[in-house]
């Protein structure tokens, strides 16, 4: 065991034993992470804060059930990438429920500049993200949002690198045939 998950299990056995200051450290050494798993799955920048505290929370309420056989941050990470992407569903079906046309519409391209147009086919991948099976999302998310090495990315998620591999190739196919079917004027063959 490395000395970071060391640390992580005194920090948690302190929490446990009612020390506040210890769960604060944990909050403080892994906020950074937590907010970018929620920024990754498509969770608005206004939002951020709020998807942290929350899981934070929930940590916090079920540190008893942590296992310390597996690293602080894999189980925790899993934490944070399901409440951020159920807030996603949730943001989506809210969406869905009011959105309308408004009276008048620009003309395509009328004013939208390339970096608005690469804004919002980043925000179509975050959310297609979210509606991948959870095993090719992680590992897209690791190698392509969080830059991290494929074999970095098999370690944290307690994967050989070979299925790292395969799972990788096979989210990115998946991943494309989403975008090109929900969005095929974004992603299609002639956008």
């Amino acid at each position: 065991m490395d000395n970071r998950q060391d640390r992580d299990l005194a920090l948690i056995e302190r929490t446990l034993g009612g020390d506040a200051e210890a769960f604060g450290e944990l909050v403080e050494r892994y906020q950074g992470m937590v907010a970018s798993v929620a920024w990754r799955f498509g969770t608005p920048r206004d939002e951020i804060d709020d998807v942290v505290a929350e899981v934070f929370l929930k940590v916090y309420r079920s540190l008893g059930r942590y296992r310390p056989e597996h690293p602080f941050s894999t189980w925790l990470y899993r934490v944070a990438q399901n409440e951020a992407v159920d807030r996603c569903r949730r943001r989506s079906r809210e969406a869905g429920r009011r959105d309308e046309l408004p009276e008048t519409l620009p003309a395509p391209g009328a004013g939208v500049s390339r970096s608005m147009l690469e804004d919002e086919r980043a925000r179509l991948v975050r959310e297609a993200l979210a509606d991948l099976p959870e095993h090719y999302r992680e590992i897209l998310a690791l190698v392509h949002l969080d830059e991290m090495r494929v074999d970095d990315a098999a370690r944290l998620l307690g994967i050989p690198e070979g299925t790292a591999k395969t799972r990788l190739m096979r989210g990115r196919k998946a991943l494309g045939r989403l975008l090109v079917q929900q969005h095929p004027e974004v992603f299609g063959e002639n956008a």
